[in-house]
């Protein structure tokens, strides 16, 4: 009999038998731990949960109750619309001073935001010329919100959208002056952020995987102890009305406990979502009971097949091991193994096979290095090269002289074009500088488009709106004009009609985004970013690539050029930069 026979054999007696006996009693056991564990964290959590919500709700509309009934509020909202500067600043201050005593921070209905309540008065235009107060306004700054069209004749309304806007509660405030009138003069409302409740519900979770959500009266998720992922959110959703409120569904293969509960007053449902491992701890503990013991027998009933495949498996093992640091590009590898065997040669030859790889790979590298610093010194020996034929005060005297002899000719086209090209020139040279400040590089590419304009004349037209606070920053010289450039090209390729070019700049944390955007002809925006990722030498979008390669090899890989498709015509490129480098100097 062999050893693979023999050891099957023993496996076979020693676990097969034991295991089905020891799982038949486990699931019997289990099933009752499962019960009690369901009723007593998913059920006294959820409904928890769902007291905490309505109290808090309940809160915001008694503080909303007693802000209407706020007599220096009456005394307001009593009295009539007037056009005199002094009582309509009179009663918004009067009315900002009255909702000042019930500013709330930190409190327990919103732990993580204060509670600002604000007034929108009916029919008091003259309120919208006085900016005194941010919690007293006119209703038109609110009616074409989408909570404020679907409230219609209803007194109280409480708006959730769905996204991390704040709920939205809106009470209207009635004029108490006439005892058998009520008559609605102004609308009061409150933002909940969504956070402050998002951090309660997660404070009710039974396990840390569970998700408590709370459902609007479409079913769709408007506040959740922790992020959702569509599966989940399709799941929750899928719950009907006549639901049971305890159930057990699949998702993605794994059974999870749904439950449910209805909060008061409103249309919304809080939902409990949790995973049956999770909060099964007592059977996993048992699970690793059963384990100890499955493993204790396999151990009695492996330890001879161990023994008889030591010797065969010890040297396969160092070798996959091996291969696995060979593929993570690591061919230090030192494999001890002094026995004289078919595995000792084969060791051997394995470790030479890798020393001439690595060495092969050695000479490679410094070969591919050695190259592309001679062609990077060959560019910049032609670059310095052509730099220094120009002879920059030669240059500037012979076109002031031009622009001298336009003047004297009154040709004011001709002497804008000179006085534009001698920026361009003046700019392009930056006194040898490579890294230049924005405000230079705007100027000379506005040089350039001065130039332009002037030939293609009303059909082009251009913008650059720049705050100064960003002109400041640093950039690597002839970056803009070359794209800018680019844009008249092509925009001009197959277009009739004009060209409008916009240059604009934001900034993104520690970024700064320079963005072109032309209405032309546009390209395939996926095939220039597919050829600012080529290292070849091809011609093609040459000027494009030498851009987006200085940017990078002055700032990091990070930065550099994104093309984009404009939603109408055209196209838009990015620039990204540091907002903040400390490189050379200007």
């Amino acid at each position: 009999m062999s050893i693979r026979t023999r050891l099957v054999i023993y496996f076979l007696a020693s676990i097969l038998i034991p295991s089905v006996l020891i799982t038949a009693a486990v699931y019997i056991g289990s099933t009752e731990i499962i019960n009690k564990k369901m009723n007593e964290l998913v059920e006294k959590n959820l409904n928890s949960a769902r007291l905490i919500v309505q109290e808090r709700l309940e809160f915001i509309d008694e503080l909303m109750t007693l802000i209407s009934l706020n007599p220096m509020v009456q005394e307001v909202l009593s009295e009539s619309p007037t056009n005199n500067m002094a009582d309509n600043v009179t009663q918004i201050i009067k009315l900002d001073r009255a909702l000042d005593s019930y500013y709330l921070s930190n409190y327990y209905a919103s732990p993580n935001s204060s509670i600002v309540p604000t007034i929108y008065l009916i029919d008091r235009p003259e309120y919208k010329k006085y900016d005194i107060s941010n919690k007293v306004q006119e209703v038109s700054a609110i009616e074409n919100e989408p909570w404020y069209q679907t409230m219609g004749d209803k007194n109280m309304i409480i708006d959730a959208p769905s996204g991390n806007g704040p709920v939205i509660i809106a009470k209207r405030l009635f004029s108490l002056r006439k005892a058998d009138k009520y008559d609605y003069v102004a609308l009061l409302t409150v933002e909940l952020e969504k956070s402050g409740i998002n951090s309660m519900l997660s404070t009710f979770k039974p396990s840390e995987g569970s998700r408590i959500c709370i459902l609007d009266h479409n079913n769709q998720v408007i506040m959740s102890s922790d992020a959702m992922t569509g599966e989940e959110e399709e799941l929750i959703r899928s719950l009907t009305p006549h639901a049971d409120k305890f159930q057990q569904v699949s998702l993605n293969g794994e059974p999870v406990i749904m439950s449910y509960e209805n909060l008061d007053n409103i249309d919304w449902k809080i939902v409990n979502m949790t995973h049956l491992n999770e909060i099964n701890s007592d059977q996993n503990r048992l699970t690793r009971i059963v384990g100890f013991v499955l493993l204790s027998c396999m151990s009695t009933a492996l330890l001879a097949a161990f023994l008889l495949s030591r010797n065969i498996s010890s040297p396969i093992t160092k070798l996959v091991a091996s291969m696995r640091t060979v593929r993570g590009n690591n061919f230090d590898i030192d494999i001890r193994y002094n026995k004289k065997d078919e595995f000792g040669y084969l060791i051997q030859q394995y470790k030479r096979m890798i020393r001439q790889i690595k060495d092969l790979i050695d000479k490679l590298y410094v070969s591919d290095l050695n190259k592309q610093k001679a062609e990077l010194l060959a560019k910049d020996a032609q670059l310095r090269t052509l730099q220094a034929q120009i002879n920059p005060h030669f240059l500037y005297n012979t076109l002031d002289s031009i622009n001298l002899f336009a003047i004297k000719h009154n040709t004011p086209e001709i002497s804008e074009m000179i006085n534009s090209l001698a920026n361009f020139y003046r700019y392009s040279l930056s006194k040898g500088r490579n890294m230049i400040s924005l405000e230079e590089e705007i100027t000379h590419t506005q040089s350039y488009l001065d130039i332009q304009s002037i030939r293609f004349g009303p059909r082009l037209r251009y913008s650059i709106a720049i705050v100064r606070e960003l002109r400041k920053t640093r950039i690597v010289k002839l970056v803009i004009q070359p794209l800018v450039e680019n844009s008249i090209i092509h925009g001009f390729a197959h277009k009739e009609g004009e060209l409008e070019i916009r240059i604009t700049a934001t900034q993104e944390a520690d970024r700064l985004v320079l963005s072109i955007t032309d209405n032309g002809t546009g390209a395939d925006v996926y095939e220039l970013n597919r050829l600012l990722l080529l290292n070849d030498n091809e011609e093609k979008s040459f000027a494009i690539r030498n851009v987006h390669r200085r940017l990078q090899s002055t700032f990091g890989e990070e930065y550099g050029l994104h093309y984009l498709r404009n939603e109408s015509d055209g196209m838009t490129v990015r620039i990204t930069i540091p907002a903040n480098y400390g490189g050379e100097s200007c």
